[in-house]
């Protein structure tokens, strides 16, 4: 296996990518167009707090040509722009300072004085989305290093106004030794700040009604852009679709119950270690 492979994950790029599109084919406008807002300020914020490691310099005309790449249907035109650079020494730092915060910012500029359709800057955001989802080794600038603590957040989704069932797996991970960090009834923008503040490595997220799966979508974008080596489960409630889940959100385990739940993490938790 190549260093470019061990820094960029072909698979998670595509299997994200897959997702993204997913969730444009499933979501009206508004929907989307708030998720492609959030990514782009979201990725262009997350590059300035990098700047302290590395600035690379790159060059206009790459960045308009890896922009060009972004917004092609085809997901491989981004995945093989980076591999190249990638081949011609560029560091893990610099695809991620010096093209996705600069590829985020220049989208966001060309959305806004309308040189780019919101079919093009929504592919592009996107493909952008799955690049730092693939940038595996180390995690965006800033990031913590997993430290296998059995130490867990769990938040119900925004807007769920059901925090019994939460309430309770809480509980029951504290009487297996667990700490729990619990957070019911918090906004998106109170949920991503909290995790921001504290960094937690394991996140457990309740999703009780189809109706708030649109907030449970926007809510782990947030949360893979500000703890990007995270392990993020959702409990859904028992009428939900768990294919249906899978297939569009940003995953890593879905949870049934807290005994099963306790397992999975654990052993989540040997294999991280």
């Amino acid at each position: 296996m190549g260093k470019q492979d061990v820094l960029l994950d072909a698979e998670v790029f595509l299997r994200t990518s897959m997702r993204f599109a997913a969730k444009r084919n499933a979501f009206d406008r508004p929907a989307v167009e708030a998720l492609a807002n959030d990514i782009v300020a979201g990725l262009a914020r997350a590059a300035e707090r990098g700047t302290r490691f590395e600035n690379p310099v790159i060059d206009g005309g790459n960045l308009e040509a890896f922009c060009d790449a972004l917004v092609q249907p085809r997901p491989d035109a981004a995945l093989d722009f980076i591999r190249q650079r990638r081949d011609a020494g560029l560091t893990r730092q610099g695809v991620y300072l010096g093209y996705i915060g600069a590829a985020a910012r220049k989208l966001g500029e060309g959305w806004d004085e309308g040189r780019l359709s919101f079919v093009e800057v929504t592919i592009g955001t996107g493909h952008l989305y799955a690049l730092m989802r693939a940038l595996r080794a180390e995690g965006p600038p800033g990031g913590q290093a997993y430290d296998g603590r059995r130490h867990a957040l769990f938040a119900t989704v925004p807007g769920e106004t059901h925090g019994i069932g939460i309430t309770m797996a809480a509980d029951l991970f504290r009487e297996a030794g667990w700490d729990i960090d619990l957070q019911v009834g918090r906004d998106h923008d109170g949920i991503v700040a909290h995790v921001e503040t504290l960094q937690p490595q394991i996140i457990g997220l309740s999703l009780s009604t189809d109706h708030r799966l649109q907030d449970l979508i926007r809510l782990v974008v947030a949360l893979r852009m500000t703890v990007p080596r995270a392990v993020i489960g959702v409990a859904p409630g028992a009428e939900l679709d768990d294919a249906q889940i899978t297939e569009i959100v940003d995953i890593d385990l879905l949870f049934h119950d807290a005994r099963t739940a306790c397992a999975d993490l654990d052993r989540l938790i040997r294999v991280r270690g």
